[in-house]
């Protein structure tokens, strides 16, 4: 018999950025008054308007990732990886720009540095597909 499902390694990387998203989803689904008590996060509330509905967009990168993994499916892995990008280059950029200015602090940097391991895990999940 066939096999329909081609089984892909899953990197450190891809479980890290996965518990990442599903910390982040946890703090932002228990903490509704984050982005009033952090001006970090007021452009993302700003942006987005409510913790819970942040949560819910985190979540779903997260799940995306998550089945993808399960499931051993590159394509649904990817996707998740972009979805995650995009997701942490939002989160950085508002950190960016908190205050008024341009602000390198450390959430500055640590979100972005989650943006490009993502970008870059996307990558070479694609690369492994092709050996």
């Amino acid at each position: 018999m066939k096999k329909f499902i081609k089984f892909q390694p899953v990197t450190v990387v891809e479980w890290m950025l996965t518990y990442v998203s599903l910390g982040w989803a946890y703090v932002l689904f228990t903490s509704p008054h984050l982005f009033e008590m952090n001006p970090s996060f007021s452009e993302i509330g700003a942006i987005v308007n409510s913790e819970w509905i942040m949560g819910v967009i985190v979540t779903i990168c997260a799940l995306t990732k998550m089945i993808g993994m399960f499931i051993g499916s590159v394509t649904i892995r990817k996707i998740g990886l972009l979805m995650s990008t995009f997701l942490w280059i939002m989160v950085a950029t508002s950190m960016l720009i908190a205050t008024g200015g341009f602000n390198a602090s450390t959430g500055f940097i640590v979100y972005s540095a989650l943006a490009v391991m993502s970008l870059w895990t996307s990558k070479e999940v694609t690369k492994s597909d092709r050996v």
